[in-house]
């Protein structure tokens, strides 16, 4: 009951930029004040930052579940993300255009590319004026990805990915990946085995 009061007012505060947001989009067919929103709030610390982060990526992502946790230094670059149930994001995450699955967990300074080629490479002109392409990621449901990885292909249900990895390629569903660029280690995992702690609304629960 606490909790979705609390979920509520976070709502109620987060309503004019959320709004503001979602005016300008309609109207110019693109993110707008998306980013700025972004950035500001990622800087609120505490349970307080985590429920007003997710307050306003429930009215601007595609899909945003109220029952996760967005921490500290936190944020989306695009509002095409979205975001299942019980997914915990640890502080300084960056997320692109991906879709993360229920009961995920991102560690500490996760990085979550656009896809793997987001610039243009030809020679012959500057690199920022060559054209630039998106690519949608999906990462799957119960996966646990270590802090300091850069993803930049799909991970699938029920991964592992160790501290540090590069993701370059796909990761196959209950597989455990490594290293830059990260490759399979040990055994495969049952993707139903995979025990998870998540925190939801900045409360940890088993």
């Amino acid at each position: 009951m606490l909790k979705s009061l609390v979920q509520f007012v976070a709502m109620i505060f987060i309503l004019p930029l959320g709004a503001l947001e979602l005016a300008a989009g309609r109207i110019l067919r693109r993110d707008v004040f998306f980013s700025a929103h972004a950035q500001f709030l990622s800087l609120i610390p505490g349970k307080v930052g985590s429920y007003l982060r997710v307050a306003y990526y429930r009215f601007t992502l595609d899909h945003c579940s109220k029952n996760i946790a967005i921490h500290f230094g936190s944020r989306f670059t695009h509002s095409t993300a979205s975001v299942e149930d019980r997914v915990y994001i640890g502080t300084g995450c960056v997320i692109g255009m991906a879709s993360i699955g229920s009961e995920t967990m991102l560690a500490d300074n996760v990085l979550v590319l656009s896809g793997r080629h987001q610039h243009g490479t030809s020679p012959g002109a500057a690199f920022q004026a060559q054209e630039r392409t998106f690519q949608p990621l999906r990462i799957g449901k119960n996966v646990w990805i270590g802090s300091s990885v850069v993803i930049m292909a799909d991970v699938g249900d029920g991964s592992i990915v160790g501290a540090g990895s590069v993701v370059s390629r796909p990761v196959a569903e209950g597989q455990k990946v490594a290293g830059n660029p990260a490759r399979p280690i040990g055994g495969g995992l049952a993707a139903s085995n995979c025990g998870s702690t998540v925190a939801t609304g900045g409360s940890e629960t088993k």
